[in-house]
């Protein structure tokens, strides 16, 4: 039995910590003690963000009609689940901490992995929340649209990339096809 919350990723994030502690004590000039502060700091700022994402996504598991999202999104929604889910990411808001535990959530609601990564992928590449906010005002519209253009394929081809590798090699382990 798996015990929750531990496996390899965490240890290699306790070794990463473990190394830069010692790395920073080994300089002696206070690196350690700032160091301490600053990740405390990052902690109060994102533990709470954290915390609530994931306990919406608990709620969201439970709350979403399975039914409509098999149809819609699941294994076999074919092109109009990597559609719906190409056209939908750009609109949630925020980062990994919000997008990883929906994610989780439609997964486990019956969407396919198809549909689901090219949620992901329309998300990070077309997020309309950082693209406003950043991008148009930092890099200007030129820029902003000439990458949206670009990259325009994509969401739909990261659904696409997908479908075919779980027909070739099957869906990877406690996620659906």
């Amino acid at each position: 039995m798996k015990t929750p919350g531990f496996d390899i990723s965490l240890v290699f994030i306790w070794v990463m910590v473990a190394v830069l502690a010692f790395l920073a004590w080994r300089k002696g000039d206070g690196r350690m003690q700032r160091g301490l502060r600053r990740g405390f700091e990052m902690f109060l700022v994102n533990g709470p963000r954290v915390v609530v994402a994931l306990l919406a996504a608990g709620f969201l598991s439970y709350l979403l009609p399975k039914a409509l999202i098999a149809e819609w999104l699941g294994a076999e929604s074919g092109w109009q689940g990597i559609l719906i889910g190409s056209l939908v990411g750009p609109f949630f808001p925020g980062g990994p901490l919000v997008i990883f535990p929906v994610l989780v959530a439609l997964l486990k609601a019956g969407a396919g992995l198809p549909a689901v990564l090219a949620f992901l992928t329309s998300a990070s590449v077309w997020g309309l929340h950082r693209i406003l906010m950043f991008e148009i005002p930092m890099m200007g519209f030129r820029f902003a649209a000439n990458r949206m253009i670009a990259s325009l394929a994509l969401p739909p081809l990261a659904g696409i990339l997908a479908f075919v590798i779980i027909r070739l090699l099957g869906p990877p382990g406690g996620f659906g096809s």
